[in-house]
């Protein structure tokens, strides 16, 4: 097999062993996006790609391309239906980052839990009596509410069940029963739960599925926690509620626009916790997501059906 693949600079060794052993062609790259498939597109018969957002004029293209195997489990900036229309199949890689996306969801829960961010702001200025005054609570006998119950949610699930939160789910208009939590309509979760996760895809109905009426039903102690897809969440809405103590806290990782341009208002904020869209990026999950993006690539190059395609 000699097919040419395009692969990002990131790519763990884990993905290059197993094309390099099937014999592909790699060509390394800064990033595959638009610009690049373009520039290769004569050539490329695969591309393991992040999350750079793919035009469906490019699709059409493509001469060799077979594959685009993602790096992760969301597919909201590519078009799997009109990347098949071309003979392209798209897949992702769904064990990749679960682990990796719950533990950092739990550790910004416990980051709000205890005021961090206020506090680290009294400290940043000088006012180190006023940070050290007792605030903050216990999660042990909490709510959680997560609303999307994947193989994400179903982790962070069990992280915080252990830690004795008491656990509210919501998956939308596709109803699973937990392993532990408590099944409720989206009402009943946002108007009990003490911490809030989105876990859930992007779709019509999920789009700022967080908005100026879903954040007045909850708590003014709550604290929302995206790192999910920052279009669940109308920035806007949440950045008065932040501002005006609708709720109390949150933590992103995932914007509606990133980078986030350091214009933001989320910026002036002390009770939020910002970090650059690195929930699953650790380097267990890069070894994990690039051994199954490339394996994916690997069985369409040789005709083979993938595991983990896209097909809607």
């Amino acid at each position: 097999m000699s097919a040419t693949v395009l692969v990002p600079t990131y790519l763990a060794k884990t993905g290059y062993e197993v094309l390099q052993q099937a014999g592909l062609n790699i060509i390394e790259v800064p990033n595959v996006d638009n610009a690049t498939l373009l520039k290769y597109q004569d050539e490329a018969a695969g591309a393991i790609m992040g999350v750079s957002p793919i035009d469906d004029q490019t699709y059409a293209q493509m001469k060799q391309l077979k594959i685009l195997a993602r790096i992760g489990v969301g597919f909201d900036s590519l078009n799997p239906v009109e990347a098949a229309k071309h003979g392209i199949v798209v897949t992702i890689t769904p064990h990749s980052n679960a682990i990796s996306v719950a533990e950092s969801t739990i550790g910004a829960l416990l980051n709000l839990s205890k005021d961090l961010p206020q506090r680290t702001a009294l400290m940043r200025a000088g006012k180190w009596r006023e940070a050290n005054q007792a605030q903050g609570h216990d999660i042990d006998g909490k709510v959680i509410g997560i609303i999307g119950y994947g193989r994400i949610g179903h982790e962070v699930e069990k992280r915080a069940a252990a830690l004795g939160m008491r656990v509210l789910i919501n998956n939308g208009n596709r109803p699973k029963v937990p392993e532990i939590g408590a099944p409720v309509a989206l009402d009943e979760l946002l108007e009990k739960s003490d911490y809030i996760t989105l876990s859930t895809r992007v779709t019509a109905k999920t789009t700022h599925l967080i908005n100026a009426t879903t954040l007045a039903k909850m708590k003014d102690t709550a604290s929302i926690i995206n790192f999910g897809r920052g279009t669940l969440v109308d920035t806007d809405a949440l950045i008065e509620a932040l501002k005006t103590g609708v709720i109390h806290s949150a933590a992103l990782d995932v914007f509606e626009e990133e980078p986030l341009p350091t214009s933001s208002e989320l910026y002036k904020l002390d009770n939020v916790l910002l970090s650059p869209h690195i929930g699953g990026g650790t380097i267990e999950a890069m070894d994990r997501g690039s051994w199954g993006a490339a394996t994916e690539v690997v069985r369409v190059l040789a005709g083979q059906e993938p595991r983990w395609a896209v097909r809607r």
